[in-house]
């Protein structure tokens, strides 16, 4: 068994996947996503994204960025007009549900997004994400960037007795998801599970702070649900 600590906006194609692969999830968000709204009117952000080529690409950096990016975006008639990025698959599966095209890199990262804008996509960017971003697109594309906080992660201690008592194979999608887990539960608790985590980065994360700890932590091939999914059965 597995138990998934993403927020239930997020898991329901891990959901019918895990379903699919006769994988039995339990589900324990440690979190729900929040929006964070904004009036497009008062930052000027309308009028320029009605004047012709002031920005050239709109960028979503995961699935809950272009969820509320997109509903605060849906009286903009151009939408079609701009190179509409996604970060990964499962983000861009939210991007086509909305009726919109959109471009992702080859693997999917920031850095691999920020190569690909890089190097044939030239020109100004909007960039929707959530208030944990990791600023690495910030950052790299510094003077051609703007950034709009779309939402937030709120975390509860509502599952947490949940995670405590349940399998010893846990998912985790984000840094700040195990962070709030290793200040919230009993280090017993954290040494017996096998973390399966969504990238390399978040394993380096928790290494660096958990130095003398000898924790259990397995890399999925990347952030997808069915990678995570198929990583855990792996360890099954």
């Amino acid at each position: 068994m597995i138990i998934n600590t993403r927020p239930k906006i997020l898991s329901s194609k891990l959901n019918s996947l895990s379903y699919d692969k006769n994988l039995k999830v339990i589900n324990a968000p440690l979190s729900s996503v929040e929006s964070l709204t904004f009036n497009i009117d008062t930052i000027n952000l309308k009028s320029r994204l009605q004047e012709n080529g002031y920005y050239k690409n709109i960028i979503f950096t995961s699935q809950a960025s272009a969820i509320f990016g997109l509903a605060s975006l849906k009286e903009i008639d151009e939408m079609k007009s701009f190179n509409i990025f996604a970060v990964g698959p499962a983000t861009k599966s939210v991007i086509t549900k909305a009726g919109f095209n959109s471009l992702t890199p080859k693997e999917p990262s920031s850095k691999s997004l920020f190569s690909m804008i890089k190097k044939n996509y030239p020109g100004r960017n909007l960039l929707f994400c959530g208030e944990n971003s990791n600023k690495f697109l910030q950052k790299k594309l510094e003077g051609v960037i703007d950034e709009i906080i779309c939402y937030k992660l709120v975390y509860s201690k509502t599952n947490l007795d949940l995670i405590a008592d349940g399998p010893k194979i846990t998912l985790i999608y984000n840094f700040l998801t195990f962070l709030y887990m290793f200040e919230s539960l009993d280090l017993a608790v954290i040494k017996n599970k096998v973390f399966v985590v969504a990238s390399m980065g978040i394993k380096e994360k928790i290494l660096e702070m958990t130095t003398d700890i000898n924790l259990q932590i397995c890399v999925a091939k990347d952030p997808s649900d069915n990678s995570m999914l198929e990583r855990a059965k792996e360890i099954i």
